[in-house]
């Protein structure tokens, strides 16, 4: 099949376009998955992992205004999505691993990254997207993929798991 020089010109526009909104959130979005999945590696294949679902769906963004709400967004689902592909590929290749031993391991840590590592993904994703980028809980849930009242959810038990961890330590 031959591509004009018009189709070629608009998908070379298209394709600078997506790297440059790579490149510049890039920072930020590996910053969001860093703290969700919990270290700097398995971030790093999460963004990769956004980045392409993002290229693959470039085409269906409605609003390039808001590229970086779809892109946080698309980081956001696959940061929490990616501790169950995890999990799914572990119990397939029947791998133990202390990610899974469960929340006594950390809880017996008195300290916040005890604490905060024991929160859900969900309830890491919140607590990151509202206190540290200062999103509203409706935009939290948006990036989440969730219903605004699943957000407040999931924060009230992030904080008051937080709290009581961070009592228990003091």
């Amino acid at each position: 099949m031959l591509m004009t020089s018009m189709a070629i010109s608009e998908e070379g526009s298209l394709r600078a376009e997506a790297e440059a909104a790579f490149r510049d959130a890039a920072p930020r979005l590996l910053a969001i998955a860093a703290v969700i999945v919990g270290n700097s590696a398995d971030a790093e294949d999460v963004v990769q992992d956004a980045m392409i679902a993002a290229w693959r769906a470039w085409d269906r963004l409605r609003d390039p205004a808001r590229r970086n709400a779809w892109l946080t967004r698309i980081c956001v689902r696959e940061s929490v999505n990616h501790g169950r592909k995890l999990r799914a590929r572990w119990l397939h290749e029947g791998v133990i691993d202390d990610r899974l031993a469960g929340p006594s391991q950390a809880q017996s840590e008195a300290t916040w990254d005890g604490a905060f590592a024991v929160l859900s993904r969900q309830q890491r994703a919140v607590v990151v997207l509202h206190y540290s980028y200062g999103y509203t809980l409706d935009e939290c849930s948006q990036y989440m993929g969730c219903r605004p009242g699943s957000a407040r959810q999931h924060l009230a038990r992030a904080l008051s798991h937080l709290r009581e961890s961070l009592n228990d330590a003091t």
